[in-house]
């Protein structure tokens, strides 16, 4: 027990407030000129007067028999983005309470963790909004929250504990799937970045017929529609369903530095999780691999919703560890367990010349069978520092090295592309648009 809560303890849940030791000095300037024994009494006679106010006061404050709360925590927080957490207190006063609350999140979380203070009605009730971002995934515990309720004249009061400790789960960004499904809804996807992807005549589902425009191939045109109509028309495809996307999530030492409040890991896990509910929702076949130096995760693809939630459960317990990530042990691994023609879309970082080769060379054996589609996210602190001009002697050495990891990765993704996989290189935050949008196009070209 800290020396501050062993104080309280002592004190039975009980505070004295600012204002009753003003109160308690408040005397001293007159009794200073008061002559012979009279300060002494005065001060005595003073110190008694304020001593049973206080204690009125005290006993006049809401106590945890007057004051009773519930706190509404979502089922599954979101990491990276404000969480709301709802405190409901109602009081059984017949007078009115004055308190002020304080919530207890979990170390990291970020977030206003006092209100008030402010005043309940008799028997009514308060409700206030607090909102946390969590720093990373996993399990956490919010701590008791705690009130401070003041008597009638604000000279003391008492604290005590509203409701008790509530565990937490902290999955990826499941604010974004909403988000997706809601402007889908809308017809409004472009406001997040995402783009439509359709292109007539690629594709094996017929969609619909719309007039000929200039640029269409004509082997698009249908005759009888044309004949129709007096003018050309063209049949337009939708892309094939039952596909297969395999979401393979590299766990290793790359991914795990922060790039503003979130790992690189963290939010490779969103993009994958916003893919997987857009590829179930398109009808496909989703699977999952995270690996590291062994492979973690396996989750086979299917498709629905079920399958969803299997890779959102999944995707909760994913951890990064600092060890370099076996490519081709993980991806031969997927190759015996995903015989069918799919999209492997590959979470990953690049740095240095030897991980590009081991990577290039298994993605060049998988593209005999697979569609690779490799994710990579920028570092523009390293860009920064390679096209900064050198001020000082120490600084072109960092230019220098910064320059070399830049051009080195940018080579090694070049060779990725030529030797046939896709690649994706953007700023972490547009990771999960950039994702949504490469896998839109597959799908429109029918590239699987």
């Amino acid at each position: 027990m800290t020396p501050l809560a062993d104080i309280r303890a002592r004190l039975g849940g009980v505070y004295v407030t600012r204002r009753a030791a003003l109160a308690a000095a408040a005397p001293v300037p007159v009794v200073v000129w008061l002559p012979y024994a009279w300060p002494w009494v005065v001060a005595f006679g003073w110190l008694v007067a304020l001593g049973l106010l206080v204690q009125r006061d005290i006993a006049h404050a809401p106590g945890p028999g007057t004051l009773t709360a519930t706190r509404e925590l979502p089922v599954k927080l979101s990491v990276g983005v404000a969480n709301p957490v709802t405190l409901a207190v109602h009081s059984s006063a017949i007078r009115p309470a004055r308190i002020t609350v304080r919530e207890t999140p979990p170390a990291g979380f970020v977030g206003e963790r006092v209100a008030g203070p402010v005043e309940i009605g008799p028997r009514g009730e308060w409700t206030h909004r607090f909102a946390f971002t969590p720093p990373a995934r996993g399990r956490f515990e919010f701590g008791p929250v705690m009130a401070r309720s003041a008597g009638p004249l604000a000279l003391a009061g008492r604290h005590f504990a509203l409701c008790g400790p509530e565990a937490a789960k902290v999955y990826p960004d499941i604010t974004a799937v909403h988000t997706y499904a809601l402007l889908a809804r809308r017809g409004t996807l472009h406001e997040i970045g995402v783009r439509a992807a359709r292109f007539a005549g690629v594709g094996t589902d017929f969609e619909s017929l719309r007039d000929y425009l200039d640029g269409d191939d004509y082997r698009d045109i249908d005759w009888k529609a044309t004949a129709r109509r007096g003018t050309p028309v063209v049949r337009t495809f939708e892309a094939e369903r039952s596909q297969t996307i395999v979401l393979a999530v590299d766990a290793g030492r790359l991914m795990t530095p922060y790039v503003g409040t979130l790992t690189k890991l963290d939010r490779a896990v969103n993009a994958a999780l916003l893919l997987a509910y857009l590829a179930t929702r398109s009808g496909d076949n989703v699977g999952l691999l995270v690996f590291g130096r062994d492979v973690h995760t396996f989750v086979p693809p299917r498709k629905g919703h079920r399958q969803f939630l299997a890779i959102l459960e999944a995707l909760y317990t994913v951890e990064g560890a600092v060890e370099e990530p076996d490519y081709a042990g993980a991806l031969r691994y997927l190759s015996t367990r995903v015989r069918r023609r799919a999209l492997v879309v590959l979470f990953t970082e690049l740095v240095g010349t030897e991980p590009s080769r081991r990577l290039l060379g298994v993605l060049q054996a998988m593209s005999r069978r697979h569609l690779p589609l490799v994710m990579t996210q920028r570092n523009r602190e390293v860009e920064r520092l390679a096209a900064e001009l050198p001020a000082e002697e120490t600084d072109v050495f960092r230019a220098a090295v910064a320059a070399d990891l830049v051009h080195d990765k940018a080579a090694a993704l070049a060779l990725l592309a030529a030797a046939g996989s896709l690649v994706v290189d953007v700023e972490p935050e547009r990771l999960s648009t950039a994702a949504v949008n490469r896998y839109l196009e597959v799908k429109a070209r029918g590239r699987l």
